[in-house]
């Protein structure tokens, strides 16, 4: 426990430390930085895997829980590359990152639903708040969406009905691993739309600031979701 408390505290510095070389335009060291924390995820999701192999039914969750955690490795990577290009190459690997965090979402959101007892159907609309947020900035003149940006908002759907599903899991069995699986995706969310207005926004310093915001929040969610396996 003690080796994921110190994994987690550095993970934390190193986020913090990925927002500000991205805000002072320093990329290559950010890469460093955020595959530091990026690593740290993945690492703690191993360690509490291992203590849970006399536990079938938690073994099974884990090895959900950490393949959804690679697919998000993965759209790091992609999402690192994309940091490092100026051009059409850059968009590419946006979706791609995007796409690879689609599938951890479409997974996550599949084992959540099966490990609840039943799902409340009336939270479905909040699905659409956090891509009525984002159309709703682009209406007033705050970002400016191009075309990439539907991909983003297909993906905020996704990530808002991974929510609800966590929200779910929280009402009808609610435990301390739903706690934190609720608080996860929450700031997944949380983390993903103010990733929207660091690509899209017209203000450059809430850009700056919002850095700081994906990151933090990004990385607590992935620390979140490996924990939860040993809950």
């Amino acid at each position: 426990m003690i080796g994921i408390y110190v994994i987690s505290g550095i993970m934390v510095v190193t986020a913090f430390l990925t927002a500000a070389f991205y805000v002072n335009d320093h990329r290559v060291v950010a890469t460093i930085t955020k595959t530091v924390s990026s690593l740290g995820f993945m690492l703690i999701a191993f360690i509490a895997l291992s203590k849970n192999f006399d536990n079938l039914l938690n073994l099974k969750y884990g090895m959900v829980m950490l393949t959804g955690l690679m697919l998000c490795f993965v759209g790091d990577v992609f999402l690192m590359i994309k940091e490092l290009f100026t051009d059409r190459t850059a968009n590419l690997y946006l979706l791609l990152g995007v796409g690879s965090f689609a599938l951890a979402q479409i997974l996550f959101a599949i084992r959540f639903i099966m490990y609840a007892d039943r799902f409340i159907y009336w939270l479905i609309p909040i699905v659409l708040i956090a891509p009525a947020i984002l159309l709703l900035s682009h209406k007033f003149n705050i970002m400016k969406l191009e075309k990439t940006a539907a991909g983003l908002i297909a993906y905020s759907v996704i990530i808002g009905f991974t929510t609800i599903c966590t929200l779910n899991l929280l009402i009808v069995n609610p435990s301390a691993r739903s706690v934190a699986l609720f608080v996860a995706l929450s700031s997944f969310m949380l983390s993903d739309t103010a990733l929207c207005y660091t690509y899209y926004g017209r203000s450059i310093t809430l850009r700056r600031v919002l850095n700081y915001v994906v990151m933090l929040f990004y990385y607590a969610a992935t620390i979140l979701l490996a924990y939860s396996i040993l809950l």
